[in-house]
């Protein structure tokens, strides 16, 4: 007989996030959020909700879309009428949410044709949940490795995908802002969905597209590395993207998996 034991980790959560709409934009249409249930009973059964957002190349009422994306996931997530398992809560929460935002953009003339994009993690027990639409990103440090575990829903994501481009190219390019898929723009858009283990050390990166006008993902995985750097905050990355320009609005969030 194989008796294999599941070990549940001990493992706590920390976050720091920033969003800010930089030197050159005249609004901020990035957003995020996030719950940590207190209830411990909760956060056994449901676990822990981070999501960043981004209105889509400045559209029409994008800050009112990125602002109800998150609300309205974390608000389903946890308070909706959802029976079945963590991972199809998830799911069906985030498909209400991108059919709001369509409902929103088409019956509220103030907010026509407003689309954005929505990243999501959740964890839970051992595991991390993902769900995703558009070019915001969520990454994993671990092990001394930075990897991107989402996949941008643009143009030039899809040029570095081919091998037509590379990554800095993608940084200039002129179509880097054209977005293929976003929350909005039909009333039912399928979710890009992802699923790992967590161990104690993990640490998870999400941004709106914004940050990296100014930082490679080396410098990200450098920074996040930089022990000196955590203790002032995620936020120094906010200061020094400003320091080199700020072009963009910028959303910056990391959570760490401690023992």
């Amino acid at each position: 007989m194989n008796n294999t034991f599941k070990v549940k980790l001990n493992i706590d959560i920390k976050v720091q996030y920033r969003t800010d709409k930089g030197l050159v934009r005249s609004n901020n249409q990035d957003y995020c959020g996030y719950y940590i249930p207190e209830d411990r009973t909760i956060k056994e059964r449901l676990g822990s909700l981070f999501a960043v957002a981004d209105g889509v190349g400045s559209s029409r009422a994008g800050e009112v879309a990125s602002s109800e994306a998150v609300n309205v996931l974390l608000q389903e997530y946890y308070f909706g009428d959802y029976t079945k398992r963590c991972p199809e809560r998830f799911k069906e929460s985030y498909d209400f949410t991108s059919l709001h935002i369509y409902d929103l953009a088409e019956t509220n003339g103030s907010c026509n044709k407003m689309m954005c994009t929505l990243t999501s993690l959740l964890i839970k027990d051992n595991k991390f949940y993902i769900t995703h639409v558009g070019d915001s990103k969520c990454f994993l440090l671990r092990d001394g490795q930075f990897i991107q575990l989402t996949k941008d829903h643009s143009v030039v994501g899809r040029l570095v995908r081919m091998g037509f481009i590379t990554k800095e190219q993608a940084r200039t390019h002129p179509n880097k802002h054209v977005i293929l898929r976003s929350l909005g723009e039909r009333p039912i858009l399928p979710a890009d969905f992802y699923s790992g283990n967590i161990q104690a050390g993990d640490v998870f990166f999400m941004s709106t597209d914004g940050i990296f006008e100014h930082f490679t993902e080396e410098e990200i995985q450098e920074f996040l590395q930089n022990k000196r750097h955590l203790s002032e905050g995620i936020g120094k990355l906010i200061d020094m993207a400003n320091e080199r320009g700020g072009d963009d609005n910028m959303t910056v969030m990391s959570i760490d998996i401690v023992n």
